[in-house]
């Protein structure tokens, strides 16, 4: 049987402020009342808090896209047109340019007029007279639309009644010039703060609608000025929170709103202060902490020193606050009882019916827990042994109202300077009434109580060796050469098998390897019948019981009872059950320097076949007990023995028939008398896991031995079979 436990590693938040790894344990009993002064000396909304995580997130610092900018043109592209017009009819300008440069159809309406002065002063490529012609045309009020092979110029206010096919996207329109809608979907920014933007760079010419519940934007106009506001879009329509700075700074002393306010009218708010809105402030009442967000990252690390300096506790803070720890490897009764002892509280009594069930100490001012007093955190050592006697004096307050209360607004006494430790063992979690600067020395001291508990790896034989010939006197007096057949054997022992092992219990000797261990036994086999009747592995918690048990229950008449009016009643019996065969019970504990101590109970009974004195139908039950504390290295093997067993037998053999003829069957038999002796012998291997690696490479040794025994067996019977 293996059992094994990995512990969480700790926080390291709080590591790097010094101040540890937060954890929390105890029991959950009623909370003790509140006076008047007290509920109004808490903080309610932080009156349950979790320590916080100190969280940075950086972000980019960058808010548009620099990719999206239009390349620059070192100087525009030459060709081989020119266009001069003085004061010459519109019509007639489009007629020219259709006509004699595109050959391209077109259809003008009727009510397009105007005169037309333009003169190129280098001619230009056909694929930039569209948009000059586009632009002569928006100067006088007309608009041109592309219908398939045909262009269309009509007046700019007829254009609204015209269904124009949208396109859809952020590319670039492929058309050089026109009219044309294009259904912008955006990405990160909102459609409202994209218009916003937008509008800075547009004309009346131009429309932009939005459909905020699909975040699109739907623009209109010339296709020179929707590719325009494309590339704009491009620019601003950026992941804004990758861009953002974050950080979440728990506050130790400080109401998060109160130092908010405080840092706000230094650095001024919004538009009014030097930094305008580059560095927010949120306070975070539910943590006790502040959100910083900043465009620029290195402001969170200033905005983080600067709140370290205003968060500042003060000796006479009259704030109280509930802080819940909840425990990662202690127990939560043993952690608070020792916290009320080094700070002078008593034991938290609670009720193990549930969590706080009807004990609020916000909302019941008249109930309080007689078991629970306040720790003075002021009071030296000497002041701490007359403070235990007597309650703290704001609780007391709420039981005698005729006490005088000006007590609890001293120095070194008071909600100010007391805090209550209670156990919540429910949730295996400690709750802390107290300021938060006495808060902080219970928290430092409950990282330090609240570890990953060490563990022990027990390896244990319990064997039956027969005692004859050269052991007639025992195991121990074999091997240390008293007996004429004995052998002294050193092998693996620190000294030929010591009287005592560090302890009060009694041992044949120490082993520093199992290969002793093995030549032991291989000894004592080849002298007798070593029989072997358990080999337990157990993990088992430093400073905690392991048990095992291998056997029998046997039932055990303890009572027996029959009525005295009828003689007829049946006997009414009261039977328990009694463990017997192999039980063994483990305690270590880890001391410095790799040794350990091992608290040993072992007990092998036997139900025999005699009845028991006393009757009532009971069996005689043989046992054989040792009860004993040892002290052992790491790894190294100790064996316990010197428990001797002697069974007496008797029997009678003769010729079948005459053997029972009365006074002369002796002379056809004999009577024989056995007596058989055997000695029990424990060895113990205790091996110290300090870590979860560990735990693992002790399972993965054992699986290793498991497939060796298993390929061990399966070649021995292919050797058998081949025979």
């Amino acid at each position: 049987m293996l059992l094994a436990s990995c512990a969480q590693q700790p926080k390291m938040e709080d590591a790097a402020e010094g101040n540890g790894v937060s954890f929390d344990n105890q029991q959950r009993p009623e909370l003790p009342a509140l006076s008047a002064d007290d509920q109004n000396e808490l903080v309610l909304s932080e009156e349950v808090k979790r320590e916080p995580e100190f969280f940075v997130r950086q972000g980019s610092g960058e808010f548009i896209n620099s990719k999206a900018q239009a390349k620059r043109q070192s100087q525009p592209a030459r060709g081989d047109i020119t266009l001069n017009f003085e004061a010459v009819d519109l019509r007639e300008v489009v007629k020219v340019i259709f006509e004699e440069i595109l050959r391209e159809n077109y259809l003008i309406d009727d009510k397009v007029q105007g005169k037309v002065t333009i003169h190129t002063t280098y001619p230009v490529t056909t694929e930039s007279v569209l948009p000059i012609l586009e632009n002569i045309l928006q100067m006088n009020g007309a608009v041109m639309v592309r219908n398939g092979a045909l262009y269309k110029i009509l007046p700019a206010a007829d254009l609204k009644g015209m269904a124009l096919k949208p396109s859809v996207g952020q590319g670039q329109a492929k058309m050089r010039a026109g009219q044309g809608v294009q259904i912008v979907p955006l990405k990160y920014i909102s459609a409202v703060e994209m218009k916003k933007i937008l509008e800075s760079f547009t004309t009346k010419s131009e429309q932009i609608r939005i459909d905020p519940g699909r975040n699109l934007m739907i623009l209109s106009g010339s296709y020179q000025k929707i590719n325009n506001l494309l590339q704009t879009i491009k620019m601003f329509d950026v992941d804004w929170l990758s861009g953002m700075s974050f950080g979440l700074i728990p506050l130790k002393y400080t109401d998060a709103k109160t130092l908010t306010d405080e840092l706000q009218n230094i650095l001024g708010d919004g538009d009014a202060s030097p930094l305008g809105n580059m560095i927010k402030l949120i306070p975070v009442e539910r943590l006790g902490a502040v959100m910083v967000i900043s465009q620029q990252p290195r402001y969170i690390d200033e905005a983080r020193r600067l709140i370290a300096q205003f968060d500042q506790g003060s000796d006479k803070s009259p704030d109280r606050r509930l802080y819940v720890h909840h425990l990662k490897n202690g127990k939560a009764e043993n952690i608070a009882a020792i916290l009320q002892s080094i700070f002078g509280n008593e034991v938290a009594a609670t009720d193990s019916a549930g969590p706080l069930s009807h004990s609020d100490p916000l909302l019941r001012s008249n109930v309080r827990s007689p078991t629970t007093t306040g720790i003075d955190l002021k009071n030296s050592n000497a002041d701490r042994e007359a403070a235990l006697t007597k309650d703290q004096p704001t609780l007391a307050a709420a039981d005698d109202p005729s006490k005088d209360q000006s007590e609890s607004t001293k120095p070194g006494g008071g909600a100010a300077s007391t805090a209550t430790i209670i156990a919540d063992p429910d949730n295996n979690a400690i709750l802390v009434m107290a300021s938060p600067k006495d808060y902080q020395k219970i928290k430092a001291t409950i990282t330090r109580l609240d570890v990953a508990p060490k563990q022990v790896m027990i390896e244990a034989t319990i064997a039956e060796v027969q005692l004859s010939d050269n052991l007639s006197y025992g195991v121990r007096w074999f091997f240390n050469g008293s007996t004429g057949g004995g052998r002294p054997y050193q092998g693996g022992l620190g000294s030929p098998l010591p009287d005592s092992v560090g302890g009060d219990g009694f041992a044949l000797g120490l082993f520093n390897s199992l290969d002793d261990l093995k030549v032991f036994f291989d000894i004592l086999e080849n002298e007798s019948s070593v029989k072997f009747l358990s080999a337990p592995q157990i993990m088992v918690i430093d400073n905690q019981t392991a048990s095992f048990r291998v056997g029998d229950q046997i039932p055990i008449v303890t009572r027996s009872s029959q009525s005295t009016t009828d003689p007829n009643a049946p006997i009414v019996s009261e039977v328990q059950f009694r463990d017997t065969g192999t039980l063994l019970q483990i305690t270590p504990r880890i001391n410095e320097g790799g040794m350990v101590t091992l608290e040993v109970s072992q007990e092998v009974s036997t139900p025999g076949s005699a009845p028991a004195i006393g009757g009532g139908g009971n069996v005689a039950i043989s046992q054989r007990t040792i009860e004993s504390t040892v002290v052992v290295h790491d790894g190294q093997t100790v064996v316990l023995g010197g428990l001797i067993r002697e069974n007496t037998s008797s029997g009678q053999a003769g010729i079948p028939g005459l053997m029972h003829i009365p006074l002369l069957g002796s002379l056809f038999s004999s009577t024989t008398k056995d007596i058989s002796r055997t000695e029990l012998i424990i060895t113990l291997t205790p091996k110290v896991v300090r870590n979860p690696q560990e735990a693992f490479d002790i399972s993965q040794e054992l699986r290793e031995k498991i497939k060796e025994a298993t390929l061990f067996k399966d070649d021995f019977y292919r050797r058998r079979a081949v025979q």
